[in-house]
């Protein structure tokens, strides 16, 4: 038994002398403390083991663990797998071992960009020099790598790509490449813990860091101040002229800061956007459209619009469009006069429809005002007719797409293109359960509730189902039109829906006014701002033509 207890008491000892071993000659772990402070972007993967173990709790990985799943994945699988490259960057990173990983861009004394990457790994040198040459073999060289000079004992080397040069280093367990030779040497000497001026230094980023996830997979940082200057120069050489009140609301924010996490079987995100003057919070969210909603609500967005500025947005724009603003004055004077800043925007999306019913509620300040705002605008619209029902006055307009119903009641305006709809809503509440009372929503009241800017709900299970069942025929149409498609994927293997509704949590975000700014955050199987980039990707692939 004694000798079981010193060989634990040994490994031990091996195992904590060897971590403390590779941190002392591995240099610093945190990568902000290598970056610039003057950094315009940052973006930093912290801790690549620890996301890899995370990943495997997502939703998204629970699916793809699915038996049908699993066999659909197969062939795109199989595809990755045969592209030229493939395997050898497969090999080099599971040699390079990167454990850190960081992107910083700067602005050198000329005023162009210069790129730093750096990465911490637990390969051997070796293994860093073959990873790097492989990149270098893959762009156009003009001048292979070469020793430029040794910097404090570490080597730098240079290859020519271009007009421009690539600069490679090392020291202790980090790597690093830049297309300039200072912004390496500085990376170079902060390892060493002689470098000044870096971002974990700035408060800005302390900041923004304090206001996000803690311990986060991704972290992103931006300074925009250090290239609003650029960008308006670039503008104005393209004969564009900056409008000076949005020119100086871009100025009026000093940093943005963005982090993910995989947390469970949700990704969470959090941004922060710092403000010089971040402007008081006069009101915040009431909620009251939420009284509209029901269990079977498959979208719910709520947010604060401020009907009183639009007088002013409407003068600031007289001198460039006198005629518009003519027009629009009046009008912009009603709605100030008429609507508190409470709207919400809900959808409903039955089983076998194409597209879901959307609905937007204003909140009405003044009943007289709103109704004699309505008159106007159907008074221009031809064809329009009004109906009074008790206490309610719909609107009906035709037009090109459609139906536009429009109703009011003593709190609400309510618009949408389904007159049966908007007209059940109007009458007021049914005594059915609301969406805040059902049992997905739960987990998302405590940031419902502290959202004073705005707030979205999305049942990520429906919406995907609706999607999914209006998708596939196409898809399926596709692959016998399109062989290609077939050499893709396997169209017979494609899951079920609810295979992969059933690992769906919703899709919830808030947004909050700060004293410093605004933080925005979010949670689901892929967070907020990952589901519109998705959607942003779709919308754009399906503005080209399925077949040609």
């Amino acid at each position: 038994m004694k000798k079981i207890f010193l060989l634990m008491a040994l490994a031990a000892v091996l195992l904590f002398g060897g971590v403390a071993l590779f941190l002392r000659t591995g240099g610093p772990s945190d990568a902000a403390s290598l970056a610039s402070a003057d950094s315009i972007l940052f973006v930093n993967i912290p801790n690549t083991p620890r996301s890899a173990m995370r990943w495997g709790n997502t939703a998204l990985a629970k699916i793809s663990r699915e038996p049908e799943m699993k066999a659909f994945l197969e062939r795109p699988l199989a595809n990755v797998q045969a592209l030229p490259g493939s395997k050898v960057a497969q090999e080099l990173l599971t040699g390079l071992k990167p454990a850190t990983l960081f992107l910083s861009i700067t602005k050198d004394a000329s005023n162009e960009a210069a790129g730093l990457l750096g990465f911490q790994f637990w390969g051997t040198r070796g293994d860093f020099d073959e990873a790097v040459g492989r990149l270098r073999s893959q762009l156009p060289t003009a001048k292979p790598a070469e020793l430029r000079e040794t910097h404090h004992g570490c080597a730098i080397l240079e290859s020519t790509h271009g007009d421009r040069s690539l600069f490679s280093g090392c020291a202790g367990r980090w790597g690093f490449l830049s297309t300039n030779l200072n912004e390496l040497k500085a990376a170079l000497d902060r390892v060493a813990e002689r470098g000044q001026n870096p971002l974990d230094q700035n408060p800005r980023f302390l900041k923004a860091c304090s206001e996000l996830l803690t311990v986060p997979d991704l972290l992103v940082f931006i300074q925009p101040e250090q290239a609003i200057d650029s960008l308006l120069a670039a503008g104005r050489a393209l004969g564009a002229d900056p409008i000076p009140s949005q020119v100086e609301q871009l100025k009026a924010i000093q940093s943005i800061g963005a982090t993910l996490k995989l947390d469970g079987a949700l990704q969470r995100d959090a941004i922060f956007i710092q403000r010089k003057q971040s402007p008081p919070v006069t009101r915040s969210l009431k909620h009251e459209a939420m009284k509209l909603t029901s269990e079977k609500t498959t979208l719910f967005l709520d947010f604060a619009l401020n009907f009183e500025a639009l007088p002013g947005w409407v003068e600031s724009m007289s001198s460039e469009n006198p005629q518009t603003a003519a027009i629009a004055k009046p009008l912009a004077e009603a709605a100030a006069a008429s609507f508190a800043p409470d709207c919400a925007v809900m959808a409903n999306w039955a089983e076998g429809s194409m597209a879901p019913s959307p609905l937007l509620s204003v909140l009405i300040k003044n009943g007289d005002r709103a109704r004699d705002a309505l008159a106007q605008v159907t008074q221009l619209a031809p064809g329009a007719t009004v109906q009074k029902m008790d206490s309610i006055d719909l609107y009906i307009i035709p037009t090109q797409y459609g139906t536009l119903a429009i109703a009011q009641n003593d709190i609400f305006m309510l618009a949408g293109m389904d007159p049966a709809f908007v007209t059940q809503v109007a009458k007021g509440p049914t005594g059915e359960k609301t969406l805040m009372e059902s049992a997905p929503f739960q987990p998302a009241l405590g940031i419902y509730e502290s959202a004073n800017e705005g707030f979205c709900y999305i049942d990520t299970p429906t919406t995907f189902e609706r999607l999914y069942s209006n998708f596939v025929p196409v898809l399926r149409f596709g692959a016998l039109v399109m062989p290609s498609i077939g050499k893709m994927m396997d169209i017979n293997k494609l899951p079920k829906a609810e295979t992969i509704s059933r690992h769906l949590p919703p899709i919830v975000l808030s947004q909050k006014r700060t004293t410093d700014g605004t933080l925005i955050e979010s949670s689901g199987p892929v967070s907020m701002s990952e589901f519109l980039l998705i959607g942003a990707g779709v919308f754009g692939a399906t503005k080209k033509p399925l077949f040609q």
